[in-house]
C-alpha cells in the first residue's frame, strides 16, 4: 500500500471514529432528553400501578439490571423498562426526613418500581409501629389518628372517635389494615346475589328495604371494582397517611400530580360535605338546645315559685306555729292555775262535805230522837183516848 492510501485509511479511520463519537453523543443526548421527558410524565402521571404481570413487588438486587415499567413514554412511545439508576435519580429529589425517637417516618429516597411496591413499603412500616405500641390505648390512639385522616365519611369518622374514646386498639388497627388491604388485593367484582335475595317488596317492608340498604354499602366499601378506583383508592390512602410535607412530596412523585391532585380535591368535597352535616348538626342540637332551655327555663321559673311559695308557706306555718305555741303555753300556765285552784276548791269541798256528813250525823240523831218522842206521843195519845172513852162510858 502506498504512502496516498495509508493516509486515506488513516482518514477514514479518524472520520468513522467522529462520527461514532458523535452518534454515541447523540445517543447519549437522545436518553437524556428521553430520561428528562420520562421524569416529566412520571411527575404528571405517577409510577406504574404495578398489578401487571411480571411487574416486581420491590427493586431488584442487581443495580445493572432492567426494571419492567410498563408506562406510556415520551411522544407516546410505550416504555417497557428503566435502569436502577433512573428510578434512583428520580427519587433523589424526594428527601428523607428524620425519625422523631419512637415515631415513624415514611418520607425516604428509597426507589420502588411501582405504586403498590409504595403501598407494601410504606405498610410494613405502620403495621410495625401500630403493633409496637404499648397498650390498647395507645394502638388505639396512634392507629386512629391515621384513620380520622383516612376518613372518607362523617359516619367513619365518629365510628373512628368512639373506638379510640374506648381505647379499642385492635379493632382500629385491623380498620387500617384492610384499607390497605382494599388496595393491594386485586378488584373482585361484586357479588349481586347477596343482596337480590332480600330484596324489598314493597314500600311497607321497611326491615327488608333496610337490609337491602345495608348489604348494598357492605358491598360498595368491602373492596375497589376496578383499576380506577384502585388507583384512586391507592392515592387516598399514601396521601393522607402522614400529613409531612416530605412525605407528600413523595406521594406526589409515585402517584403524579394528575392523582395527587384528584384526592386532594376529592377529599376537600368529602370534608366540606363533612363540614355542612357539622353545622347542620349543630344547627338542629342548637335548636333544641334553645327549646331544651326555654322549657326547663320555664319549668325551673315554675319549681321556683313552688319553692317560694312553700317557703312563704312555711314561714307562716312557722310563725302560726310560734303563736300556737305561746297560746299552749298561756293555756298551760291557766290550766296549772285552774289545776291549783281546783285543787284548793276540792280541798275546801271535802272539808265542806266532812262538815256536812257531821251535821247530817247529828240531824239524824236528832230525828231519832224527835221520832222516838213521836212514838211516845203517839202512845200517851191513845191511852188519853182510852182514858177519854172510858170516862164518856162512865
Amino acid at each position: 500500500m502506498g504512502i496516498l492510501g495509508k493516509i486515506l485509511l488513516v482518514v477514514n479511520l479518524l472520520a468513522g471514529a467522529g462520527f461514532a463519537y458523535l452518534a454515541l453523543q447523540d445517543w447519549q443526548g437522545r436518553q437524556t432528553i428521553e430520561a428528562a421527558g420520562l421524569r416529566h410524565i412520571l411527575l404528571l402521571s405517577g409510577l406504574p400501578l404495578g398489578d401487571l404481570q411480571g411487574d416486581p413487588a420491590e427493586m431488584p438486587a442487581d443495580p445493572e439490571a432492567e426494571i419492567p415499567f410498563r408506562i406510556v413514554g415520551p411522544g407516546n412511545k410505550p416504555t417497557e423498562t428503566v435502569s436502577f439508576e433512573l428510578l434512583k435519580a428520580y427519587f433523589t429529589a424526594a428527601g428523607a426526613a428524620p425519625a422523631a425517637d419512637g415515631q415513624v417516618t415514611l418520607a425516604s429516597n428509597t426507589p420502588v418500581p411501582n405504586q403498590l411496591a409504595e403501598v407494601k413499603r410504606v405498610y410494613g412500616l405502620i403495621r410495625g409501629y401500630v403493633e409496637r405500641q404499648d397498650g390498647a390505648a395507645q394502638k388505639a390512639q396512634v392507629a386512629g389518628e391515621i384513620l380520622l385522616r383516612e376518613a372518607e365519611t362523617y359516619d367513619e369518622r365518629v365510628e373512628i372517635q368512639e373506638l379510640i374514646a374506648k381505647g379499642s386498639g385492635d379493632d382500629l388497627a385491623r380498620r387500617l389494615i384492610m384499607k390497605f388491604d382494599q388496595v393491594l388485593n386485586p378488584p373482585k367484582p361484586p357479588d349481586p346475589s347477596a343482596i337480590s335475595a332480600i330484596e324489598p317488596k314493597g314500600d311497607d317492608d321497611a326491615n327488608a328495604l333496610k337490609e337491602h340498604l345495608t348489604k348494598a354499602a357492605e358491598i360498595r366499601a368491602g373492596g375497589v371494582k376496578d383499576i380506577p378506583e384502585r388507583r384512586a383508592r391507592l392515592a387516598h390512602l399514601l396521601v393522607y397517611l402522614d400529613p409531612s410535607a416530605a412525605w407528600q412530596k413523595r406521594v406526589l412523585m409515585v402517584v403524579g400530580a394528575k392523582a395527587y391532585a384528584k384526592a386532594m380535591a376529592v377529599q376537600a368535597i368529602r370534608l366540606r360535605e363533612m363540614t355542612e352535616r357539622v353545622e347542620r348538626i349543630i344547627v338542629n342540637d342548637q335548636d333544641q338546645f334553645v327549646a331544651k332551655y326555654a322549657q326547663e327555663l320555664g319549668l325551673a321559673i315554675q319549681r321556683t315559685q313552688t319553692v317560694r311559695d312553700a317557703e312563704d308557706t312555711q314561714t307562716r306555718l312557722a310563725t302560726q306555729a310560734q303563736k300556737d305555741e305561746e297560746i299552749v303555753k298561756q293555756r298551760e300556765t291557766h290550766l296549772a292555775d285552774v289545776r291549783t285552784q281546783l285543787a284548793r276548791v276540792k280541798a275546801e269541798v271535802d272539808q265542806l262535805l266532812a262538815r256536812q256528813t257531821l251535821t247530817e250525823q247529828q240531824l239524824f240523831a236528832v230525828q231519832l230522837e224527835v221520832a222516838a218522842t213521836l212514838v211516845d206521843i203517839y202512845e200517851l195519845q191513845e191511852k188519853l183516848i182510852q182514858k177519854e172513852l172510858e170516862a164518856y162510858r162512865k
